[in-house]
C-alpha cells in the first residue's frame, strides 16, 4: 500500500509542476466561489485552514480573505514538536491576511502562526479544510504522507468528516485505507 501511495504522490506532484501560475489561481478562485456558496461554510463560525505550500498545493488567501470579511475565526496549522520523531499538528488563529503574509515559515516553506496565537481544540472547529494530494473512488484522502492532518483529525469530531480540498481529484483505487478517512464533501478547481 505505501508503495503505490508514493508512486500517486510522485504521479500527482510531476502533473502539478506543469501546472502554470494562472491556472493555479484560476483553480484556487474556483475552489473559494464554490466552497463560500455551500451550507457547510454558511454554518461555519472557526474555520481550520491550511496555508498552502510555495507550488503545486491550492492557494488558500482567497478562501482566507473570505472568512475574514464574513466575521469568521480562522486557525491555521503549526507543526509542533516534542522530539525530531514526534510531531503533532496544532491549530492557531490568524486574524488578517496581513498577519498571514508575515507568517514565519516552516521547514517546508510553509507559513505557521506561532504558538503564542490563540490555538483551538480539534473538536471546536466547525469545519476543517485540508489538503489532498488525491482522492481514491472511496473519497480517502492521500496527503504528503507524513500524517499530521490525519493525527489531527483522528482528534476532531467523528461525526463530521473535513472537507477535502485537491487541487485535481486525482481519481484511481486501490491505495486508499481505514488510515486515509472517507470525506464527506471535496471541492477542486476542476469542479
Amino acid at each position: 500500500m505505501a508503495d503505490l501511495k508514493t508512486a500517486l504522490r510522485k504521479q500527482v506532484r510531476g502533473r502539478l509542476k506543469l501546472l502554470e501560475d494562472n491556472e493555479l489561481n484560476r483553480q484556487s478562485e474556483a475552489v473559494c466561489e464554490r466552497l463560500t456558496r455551500s451550507r457547510t461554510w454558511a454554518a461555519s463560525r472557526s474555520i481550520g485552514l491550511f496555508l498552502a505550500m510555495p507550488k503545486g498545493e491550492l492557494r488558500t488567501t482567497p478562501i482566507l480573505a473570505a472568512a475574514l470579511s464574513a466575521g469568521k475565526r480562522v486557525y491555521c496549522p503549526r507543526v509542533m514538536k516534542a522530539t525530531e520523531s514526534e510531531a503533532w499538528m496544532e491549530f492557531f488563529e490568524v486574524r488578517s491576511l496581513e498577519e498571514a503574509s508575515t507568517l514565519p515559515l516552516s521547514k517546508w516553506k510553509i507559513p505557521e502562526p506561532p504558538e503564542t496565537f490563540p490555538r483551538i481544540e480539534a473538536t471546536d472547529l466547525d469545519l476543517l479544510l485540508v489538503p489532498a494530494v488525491a482522492l481514491d473512488l472511496g473519497r480517502r484522502r492521500c496527503g504528503q504522507g507524513m500524517g499530521f492532518y490525519d493525527r489531527y483529525i483522528q482528534r476532531a469530531r467523528r461525526d463530521r468528516p473535513p472537507e477535502r480540498l485537491p487541487l485535481r481529484t486525482c481519481r484511481g483505487d486501490g491505495w486508499g485505507t481505514d488510515w486515509d478517512g472517507r470525506v464527506r464533501a471535496a471541492c477542486s478547481g476542476h469542479g
